[in-house]
């Protein structure tokens, strides 16, 4: 090991002892042992811990009574002896004691009785004096009791001890002088890329930025592609303390990107908000070029070796290197294929260094792993075959509904009837051929949708100019908005552009994509859409419901226990809505009955700018949708309406009731006030 990883060690082992010693002084002020203060007003900006009067007065005396009762109110079960955290700075190791005992009174019920009958408790038969105990002289301070706390402390964390030094070690073997790192780490938004290839290395990478184990802040980590953070929990870690942004991708995850969307994200947090950009990669494929193009500085680790191993349980367990060392010689031991939560499982406190190294082979052994892979699959298979059984291990189908365009019949009644003649023996054949053919239902056809419908028929010639070459696809407006209330033919309208338009439309909603629940199913589900689109453009993406997805800050219902959740739904759809923007070939109409709950940046430029709202039918639109929904058998219709009968001239002088035709009676009204009537045979 290298000067660089002694140092990088000590320093991240010394962020998590600090970490432990935190909670361990919050477990104490939750017991009554310490208590906070906030001395800037808040606790984001600093606490001081002191303590409590109780306990100052009750653990004055001898250090080891002072200890057992410590060690009796933190409620530990069992007695952990070992040499406890080292640092590799060559500080002397703390000695830790976990004492389980239940917690004592110091009144015992007898005297509380005596108290409470009015009569004056008999003192007990040893009374310790200030004369006699000069420890009783004064209280126990505060530099007293917070050493008796880190003397119990736990023993370390050895899956956050195992990714210190991993990242340790990545970083001794890829750079040569810490100024270097230093200068990046400085700089507005650095892009530093770590390559280890430890299974569950990236979700424990993202755990401990979160709690301030790697840098010295507390971290908010957004995912480069709105997806699921990288530490995988939904939910600010410690949302009483200030945080700092840090934008993460997972190596896994940016596989399934194309150069495009992978160029266009990097970009995007490259020139954002001034925050760190750090790619987390577990894999043991070869880095993508665009990352490598962005990264200002690659630390590229490697696999686990029997020297982390024998450092890990010096660090956690006290045994000596050497004879951790000495151990594995003699076994068929390959750490390798060893996973960082395999770690939590074998290193326990109360175990041999023998017991220990052995689970971990255990866990590591190749032949073991591909029985208990086989067992799941003969279990998997067993349970979905049950009748009552109900599988778990598929992953739920996205709800992607694809409508390709109805084509207007070339052939037959349809191809003569629009050249006007209709190849008929008899008029009954003819009428018969064309009040079979229902018309496709297009845009041309629609009334009633106000600014819709030319907005779609200009969007149909500049889709045509777009396939010549002759329009790029930023000039285009491939957005639209409709609102309006229940049965206003909002879908109608997405499925009439699907036929004008000759593309296919991908229909889903809002509440389909709630469907799963979790946070990272609804955000796999917005993807997928998307992603179909692409695949499929150019074509139409028809979102309805959209108001279900709410606004940010609206506190749904006054409940704001859950705003991360909606806000990471939000901005995932915003982003999505951008990337449609620059994926050719995408067009988006969404629908809402409620527009106003929905939230305002998705109506800005670039987005749902065009928003149309559908009234109801007035009499002109109504008589549009009766001729399309009748469409041959409108002539027909009309055909059948009743004759109006006129009355005999020689009777009209004594009919008083009006004519049935209010243009007629009009105009008979206005010729009887001039005098012109109507001549009388």
């Amino acid at each position: 090991m290298n000067k660089i990883f002694e140092r990088i060690s000590e320093h991240l082992l010394k962020r998590i002892r600090r970490r432990a010693v935190l909670d361990l002084y919050q477990r104490a002020s939750d017991v009554g042992l310490l208590d906070i203060s906030f001395p800037f007003g808040e606790k984001a900006k600093g606490i001081a811990w002191q303590v409590s009067g109780s306990a100052a007065c009750g653990l004055a005396g001898d250090r080891d009574r002072a200890r057992r009762l410590v060690g009796r109110a933190l409620k530990h079960a069992s007695t952990t002896m070992h040499d406890g955290f080292v640092d590799h700075g060559g500080g002397e190791p703390v000695n830790r004691m976990a004492i389980g005992m239940s917690r004592s009174k110091s009144v015992s019920k007898a005297q509380r009785k005596h108290v409470d009958a009015g009569v004056k408790p008999s003192p007990p038969k040893k009374v310790r004096t200030p004369a006699t105990d000069p420890m009783l002289a004064r209280q126990l301070d505060t530099p007293t009791m917070l050493a008796l706390l880190r003397e119990l402390l736990p023993p370390p964390n050895p899956v956050q001890v195992m990714v210190a030094l991993l990242i340790a070690r990545a970083t001794g073997e890829s750079i040569a002088d810490l100024a270097h790192l230093r200068d990046v780490l400085m700089r507005r938004n650095p892009v530093i890329l770590l390559r280890v290839p430890v299974a569950g290395f990236e979700r424990q990478c993202g755990l401990m930025l979160e709690d301030a184990l790697i840098a010295p802040f507390y971290a908010e980590l957004t995912d480069i592609r709105g997806d699921r953070p990288l530490s995988e929990r939904f939910g600010e870690a410690r949302p009483e303390m200030r945080q700092r942004k840090i934008v993460t991708a997972s190596g896994r995850n940016v596989v399934e990107l194309t150069r495009q969307t992978l160029t266009t994200k990097l970009g995007k947090a490259i020139l954002g908000d001034p925050a760190p950009i750090v790619i987390a990669d577990e894999t043991s494929a070869p880095a993508r070029q665009e990352i490598i193009a962005a990264a200002d500085i690659v630390l590229h680790g490697a696999c686990i070796d029997p020297e982390l191993i024998a450092e890990l349980l010096y660090i956690c367990l006290g045994v000596p290197v050497d004879e951790c060392s000495a151990i594995m010689e003699g076994m068929a031991f390959d750490p390798s294929r060893l996973a960082i939560d395999d770690l939590a499982l074998a290193v326990r406190p109360g175990r041999t260094a023998k017991s220990v190294l052995s689970l971990l082979a255990s866990l590591a052994d190749p032949s073991g792993a591909d029985e208990t892979a086989d067992d799941d699959k003969k279990g998997r298979k067993a349970r979905s075959s049950h009748p009552l059984s109900i599988s778990r291990d598929k992953p739920k189908p996205v709800p992607i509904d694809m409508i390709l365009p109805d084509v207007e019949p070339s052939t037959g009644a349809a191809a003569d009837k629009g050249k006007g003649t209709i190849p008929a023996t008899t008029a009954g054949e003819a009428a018969a051929s064309t009040t079979n053919h229902i018309r496709p239902r297009r845009v041309e056809h629609l009334s009633g949708y106000g600014e819709a419908r030319p907005w779609a028929l200009d969007l149909k010639d500049d889709l045509a100019l777009w396939r010549e070459g002759a329009l790029g696809w930023e000039e285009m407006s491939t957005k639209l908005l409709l609102s309006g209330p229940p049965g206003t033919g909002k879908t109608t309208f997405a499925r009439a552009l699907c036929n004008s338009m000759q593309i296919p439309l991908i229909v889903t909603s809002v509440a389909s994509w709630l469907e799963p629940g979790f946070l990272g199913d609804v955000l796999q589900r917005m993807s997928a859409v998307f992603e179909s689109a692409k695949s499929h453009a150019p074509c139409i993406v028809f979102i309805d419901e959209l108001d279900a997805i709410g606004s940010r800050g609206s506190g749904r219902g006054g409940d704001d226990r859950h705003e991360h959740y909606w806000t990471t739904v939000i901005t995932r759809l915003l982003e999505l809505l951008d990337g449609a923007l620059r994926t050719e070939g995408v067009i988006v109409v969404a629908a809402t009955n409620l527009p106003d709950r929905i939230d305002p940046a998705l109506l800005r430029s670039g987005r749902l700018e065009k928003h149309v709202v559908i009234p109801a039918p007035d009499a002109e639109a109504l008589a549009g949708i009766l001729a399309h929904h009748l469409g041959s058998d409108l002539a027909a219709v009309l055909a059948s309406a009743p004759e109006r009968t006129e009355p005999p001239l020689d009777n009209r002088a004594t009919v008083k009731t009006p004519t049935c035709n209010p243009v007629h009676a009009r105009s008979s009204a206005a010729d009887g006030a001039t005098g012109k009537g109507p001549a009388h045979v």
